[in-house]
């Protein structure tokens, strides 16, 4: 059985960095392990970067969680970014939509209730999923 495909929002992967024994990171673990195909994209891995500095991390650890992911998407089409700006909050969240989509994955993983996660019922081409819902589907 193929694994499913997995993308990830940087909240998620800064949580796994944080906490190395919660459920962002036990995702992490999945990734490594093939249970699941995580994808970031280049925008997330700025993200990522640009918040590290809030974090106490080695770059060792940085860098194998970064492996971890099957491959970095590119910044997704600006036509794809424009229609999911009409749902978002966040007129920055928009590019993590139309990334999720651009690497048809599966599920949309965030830990971002305020502008990700409650647009669940909006989106119909992927399911947005907060981590321990993701493992719990995984597990089941």
């Amino acid at each position: 059985m193929k694994p499913v495909v997995v993308f990830f929002n940087a909240s998620v992967v800064l949580a796994a960095l944080h906490s190395p024994k919660g459920g962002s990171a036990k995702l992490i673990r999945y990734c490594q392990q093939k249970k699941i195909t995580g994808i970031i994209s280049e925008v997330v891995l700025d993200e990522i970067r640009r918040n590290l500095v809030k974090i106490n991390i080695t770059q060792l650890r940085v860098k194998r969680t970064i492996l971890s992911f099957k491959h970095i998407e590119p910044a997704p089409a600006n036509l794809l970014v424009e229609k999911y700006q009409r749902l978002v909050i966040d007129p920055g969240d928009g590019h993590i939509l139309a990334s999720s989509e651009e690497a048809k994955a599966k599920y949309l993983v965030s830990l971002d209730k305020h502008h990700i996660l409650i647009l669940a019922p909006k989106i119909t081409k992927f399911k947005i999923v907060n981590p321990k819902q993701l493992i719990n589907k995984i597990e089941s």
